[in-house]
């Protein structure tokens, strides 16, 4: 059998607190790296609108429609669905 050229005991499959601990940084370390950019279009986003005087302005701000799209929760294959995608 193959696993007996790697496994002797049980307290082989356990894994180091140290081991477990680094690969959790690392997931938190990769996931805030992966999310900066859309924190900083979100806020880029909030300059922009917190400019506007009236909700139905940015209807007419087309530059902004596929981020307001995306910050209201619609997917992009619901947007391509209902006619929103380019």
């Amino acid at each position: 059998m193959a696993s007996k050229n790697h496994l002797n005991t049980s307290l082989d499959l356990v894994t180091a607190y140290e081991k477990t601990r680094a690969g959790f940084v690392a997931l938190a370390i990769e996931r805030n790296r992966r999310a900066t950019p859309f924190i900083d279009q979100a806020r880029a986003l909030k300059n922009v609108v917190s400019q506007v005087n009236n909700p139905t302005d940015l209807i007419n701000m087309t530059e902004i429609q596929p981020a307001l799209l995306a910050a209201s929760g619609v997917s992009d294959k619901a947007a391509s669905y209902l006619g929103f995608a380019e």
